[in-house]
């Protein structure tokens, strides 16, 4: 009898899923990216069906990419029997769409995705809080850059234009409001808002890329002076406009005088404080304008504008106030940083006084305010606050209880010592002779006036103890070196030198020659100072004088005429320089300032010798 043997077949033992629902979440905190570690399936991978839709090394290559069309979002979550979560997602491409294995715990995404940001929102630079935009090319594309998008495209899921056709706002004006890149291609979106329309179906986010800067007509009374960044000069940061009553449209700002453009004082106080205020909260500064950039401003014709390059300057805590002390030049002496905990960029550091239009400060903030201060100007400080004791005025503390965390103030210091009006000469040759040049208006003597002004250094002596170098000899290439000075104590003191050197005919009258001008063009560089007294200019520090108190004071203390120092004009015979003459400088014009810095005094010459 044959026996039946049985052998017990086991079946697969499969998980079933015990609960599956729609992720209540906010969408934009369910955008995911995959982590390359497990596959993506049609349905979690344990239940019985399931089967690969992506393998791990397809979400590896989707982890990776770099354009946003390959973020993820996850919608739904379910539990197996196991306790094992899985979560539906799809690329926002809408190309991959299952189930994945997230770890054993919905309280966060593990396993196969991790939470993931596609956009990083970031801070407003200068120039984007300062400007208003257009869209460049206005049409239908839909390339990020034409049209205008509910959130930064491809950044939330089938979050798609808020416009389809940007051509009936081609002439819109838009403020940025909002900035940031995107993870994936690291290019800058911004949000854009109508200026003139908060509710503008066109508001929305946009490439910057895809904007065009839009600057206001100047005024014909006025210029635009436009400060631009020192790596990018097309890139504006602050603007402001400088008016001018009964100005003429095409008419410069400024003036020639002697061949140098410039403004005058007031207008280079009026231009450094508008500096100063367009610059303030920002990482940009400009201290003390340039010759050349006095002459930028200076050429720049009503109802245009001009470019002045700022500088990087340190960056300002949020929750610091920078304090710059100013020197009567306008240029900054020292800046400290004063802080404090818990404030708000942004805020004033004081408030108004009750039934008062100044403003103050909290006991505490004034203490250490004026602490600081006495630390930046105490001992060793060659400037000073307030005569000496650098305890803060009504106004100052005014002034600085209106500046703002994140920002700057400016307080005006004085030297040490009670500063004079220094009057510092310069010379400019003329061509004519000074009785006649002395005699004409204004203008025509701009039109004789031949050459710039330049600097003449005070000497205390007949001659100058400046040693000049000659030309080369043509035969021997010996140059020889003395001063006018040496030249008066000893006239042979060159023919001397060229008996020792055994110098030949022609280069003796060649080197004889070259230094007579040579020692010519440097007498004309100089002024004999004795008995000249320019120190009782006087005035308090910061205060303003006149050109006509500038001649005035010249032509009462015997300063309206100068004299070079003098120099050689001929020879008897090569190597003797005995016979001297100098140059007259006659006083003719001068510039308005202020006390604590130099007052320019013009002097006129005629290119002639006194001595045959």
């Amino acid at each position: 009898m044959g026996t039946a043997s049985m052998q017990a077949v086991s079946a697969k033992s499969y998980d079933h899923v015990v609960s599956n629902s729609v992720m209540t979440t906010p969408s934009t905190s369910r955008n995911v990216n995959f982590t390359g570690i497990y596959p993506l399936y049609n349905k979690p991978a344990d239940v019985k069906g399931a089967r690969v839709v992506a393998t791990a090394a397809t979400l590896d290559r989707l982890a990776n990419a770099n354009v946003s069309t390959d973020n993820v979002r996850a919608y739904r979550v379910a539990e197996t029997n196991s306790g094992s979560v899985y979560y539906k997602v799809v690329t926002f491409d809408g190309q991959y769409r299952g189930w994945i294995y997230g770890g054993k715990n919905k309280a966060s995404f593990n396993g196969g995705v991790t939470a993931y940001t596609t956009f990083a929102s970031q801070n407003l630079s200068a120039v984007q809080q300062g400007s208003t935009y257009k869209i460049a090319n206005p049409g239908t594309a839909n390339d990020g850059k034409t049209v205008t998008y509910q959130s930064p495209e491809w950044t939330q899921y089938k979050m798609g234009r808020a416009i389809t056709d940007s051509t009936p706002y081609a002439k819109s004006v838009f403020k940025i409001d909002q900035t940031g890149t995107r993870t994936r291609e690291n290019d800058q979106w911004v949000h854009i808002t109508d200026v003139t329309n908060a509710n503008s179906p066109a508001n929305g986010w946009i490439l910057m890329s895809g904007l065009t800067q839009v600057s206001t007509p100047v005024a014909d009374n006025a210029i635009r002076v436009n400060l631009v960044d020192p790596d990018n000069n097309s890139s504006v940061i602050k603007s402001f406009d400088v008016t001018r009553s009964a100005a003429q449209k095409g008419t410069n700002f400024g003036y020639n005088t002697n061949g140098t453009w410039t403004i005058s004082t007031n207008d280079q106080d009026t231009i450094q404080n508008q500096i100063r205020t367009a610059l303030n909260g920002t990482n940009y500064g400009l201290e003390g304008l340039s010759a050349a950039q006095l002459a930028q401003v200076a050429q720049t014709q009503f109802g245009s504008s001009v470019n002045l390059v700022v500088k990087k300057a340190d960056p300002i805590a949020d929750n610091a106030v920078r304090i710059n002390f100013v020197k009567p030049d306008d240029t900054i002496y020292k800046s400290v940083d004063w802080t404090k905990t818990g404030v708000v960029k942004g805020n004033n550091l004081g408030y108004q006084l009750s039934g008062n239009s100044a403003w103050g400060l909290s006991s505490a903030d004034l203490a250490a305010i004026q602490d600081k201060i006495n630390g930046a100007l105490g001992t060793g400080s060659t400037y000073e606050l307030n005569a000496g004791n650098n305890t803060l005025t009504s106004g100052e503390i005014d002034t600085i209880a209106h500046g703002q965390f994140g920002g700057q103030i400016y307080l005006n210091v004085s030297a040490v010592k009670n500063q004079v009006g220094a009057i510092q000469p310069y010379a400019f040759k003329i061509d004519a002779d000074l009785s006649t040049f002395t005699s004409l208006s204004g203008a025509a003597q701009a039109v004789l006036d031949l050459t710039s002004p330049s600097a003449l250094t005070a000497v205390d002596g007949q001659y100058s103890t400046t040693a000049v170098t000659s030309a080369k000899g043509p035969d021997s290439g010996k140059t020889y070196s003395m001063s006018a000075a040496q030249a008066a104590q000893n006239p042979l003191l060159l023919e001397t030198w060229f008996v020792a050197n055994n110098i030949d005919a022609t280069d003796q009258k060649a080197i004889t020659s070259s230094l007579i001008s040579a020692m010519k063009a440097q007498a004309r560089k100089e002024f004999i100072s004795t008995n000249v007294n320019f120190a009782d200019f006087t005035g308090l520090p910061g205060t303003a004088f006149t050109s006509s108190s500038v001649m005035t004071y010249l032509n009462g203390h015997n300063a309206n005429v100068l004299h070079s120092t003098k120099y050689p004009v001929a020879y008897s015979a090569p190597g003797v320089l005995a016979v001297t003459d100098q140059t007259t400088y006659v006083a003719t014009s001068a510039d308005a300032g202020t006390y604590g810095k130099a007052a320019k005094a013009y002097y006129a010459y005629a290119d002639i010798n006194l001595i045959p």
